[in-house]
């Protein structure tokens, strides 16, 4: 048997050989999405098609695919970039490793019917599904020396230095670990063997140091994160800039624990989340449970969320929007939550009078309050509830210098807030527009 790097030359020469034998009869340009998360724009570049199959995936539910779904990620960056085509497969790929892509890839498939199992997708091994970039928790070197020598399970790599805590890869190029790459049409499950059947959480589709990376067109089951878009606990705190994920199916989350069944923006910038799903809740009582969220963001845009039964978990939030600014949160429907949607802040350094959040088209359905307000600076209209309490619920005394599009009846504040203030009446009516 051949290694990983005598594959890739083979691999490489026999492209090439391909790209001529086709040259003459006029190569079939591709279109790699590199594009602006505010609006996709296809740019076409002439790059290699290649079939999964070719590199030794069977789709039969008892090979492990893994090795054979790096290789062809390996390939496709060595070629400088190609599209890599997953047939629908006999019974679905069966995965027991992270799969990790870097600069100029798109792996996609037919959709629903493309099914992709990632057996135990643990901490030690990053959590994960795809991963798009590298960082310290999700590292792709430490994966490598695994697919080449079948050792070192871990992708955990004390040694890599992410950026800090507001160290935006905007602005610091020099941590980005992935450019234009983009994974779409497929379902990913992640699944937990008897071995670990008390285990949970994995990040289905997982974004670190990455620019102008997408994910779209994805159906997901038992992940705690459908999508993530970089990390917020030091030492893991990677971050993304201009990425999105649209068009997202949580058909269910991780019903042991879950963090954001839909997906978490952390540390990044101009980063969307758009038109996702949950279709059933998570279980109630469990720890954590929210449905998207974002924390030491900017300029990040959730859209187009509709999650009619969220489940009362402990946190029980359909969106929050944490310690960020500039943000859009818009056309939010969440049912039966703590709260349909939340913003708050812990930094004040965070918070920014020139770069206010905006809400918009909030609705939520047999929630607590619909819209729970701990923060400043935020332009808020149209919120509507069905059989919920509040509104929107001025939680404490952070909540001022808002702009509240709203009539004085549906606004409340909590008994909770500060003696200071000469009274609720004129809190919530000094925020009113």
């Amino acid at each position: 048997m051949c290694n990983q790097d005598q594959f890739l030359k083979e691999s490489i020469n026999e492209q090439r050989r391909s790209f001529l034998k086709y040259s003459s009869v006029g190569f079939a340009s591709s279109y790699l999405f590199l594009n602006s998360a505010y609006g996709i724009n296809s740019v076409p570049a002439r790059i290699p098609d290649l079939n999964m199959l070719d590199f030794g995936a069977k789709g039969d539910g008892v090979n492990d695919d893994s090795f054979a779904f790096q290789r062809a990620c390996d390939v496709a960056a060595k070629l400088g970039g190609a599209r890599i085509h997953l047939p629908d497969p006999d019974k679905y790929y069966r995965l027991l490793f992270p799969v990790y892509l870097s600069d100029n890839t798109e792996v996609f498939g037919q959709g629903e019917s493309t099914k992709i199992l990632f057996e135990d997708p643990l901490f030690v091994k990053g959590r994960g599904g795809f991963v798009i970039g590298s960082s310290k928790e999700a590292n792709r070197e430490y994966a490598k020396q695994r697919y080449l020598h079948k050792q070192n399970m871990t992708t955990i790599n004390p040694n890599f230095k992410n950026p800090e805590q507001r160290q935006y890869l905007r602005d610091n190029p020099k941590f980005l670990q992935a450019e234009n790459s983009v994974i779409h049409d497929l379902y990913i499950e992640s699944q937990f063997t008897q071995q670990n059947i008390n285990d949970w959480g994995g990040y289905g589709i997982n974004f670190v140091n990455a620019r102008n990376c997408h994910a779209y067109n994805i159906w997901g089951r038992g992940w705690t994160q459908l999508i993530g878009m970089g990390s917020d606990v030091p030492p893991e705190t990677p971050s993304n800039h201009n990425c999105s994920a649209r068009n997202l199916h949580v058909i269910s989350p991780d019903l042991k624990r879950t963090y954001y069944s839909i997906g978490f923006i952390a540390n990044s910038t101009n980063c969307v989340i758009e038109s996702a799903q949950q279709h059933s809740p998570m279980t109630p009582g469990s720890l954590n449970g929210s449905g998207v969220a974002t924390n030491l963001c900017e300029d990040c845009i959730i859209k187009n969320i509709q999650i009619p039964d969220l489940g009362k978990t402990v946190t029980s939030e359909g969106v929050l929007i944490n310690n960020s600014s500039g943000c859009s949160v818009e056309n939010i429907l969440i049912g039966n939550a703590r709260t349909a949607v939340s913003v708050f802040y812990s930094d004040a350094k965070t918070l920014n009078p020139e770069k206010p959040n905006y809400f918009s088209n909030i609705k939520g359905i047999n929630c607590e309050v619909v819209l729970a307000v701990y923060s400043k600076f935020n332009v808020i209209r149209s919120v509507s509830g069905v059989n919920s309490m509040f509104n929107i619920l001025l939680k404490n005394a952070n909540a001022t210098n808002n702009s509240i599009y709203s009539s004085p009846e549906d606004v409340a504040a909590s008994k909770n807030l500060s003696q200071h203030f000469l009274s609720v009446h004129k809190f919530i009516t000094s925020q009113l527009r």
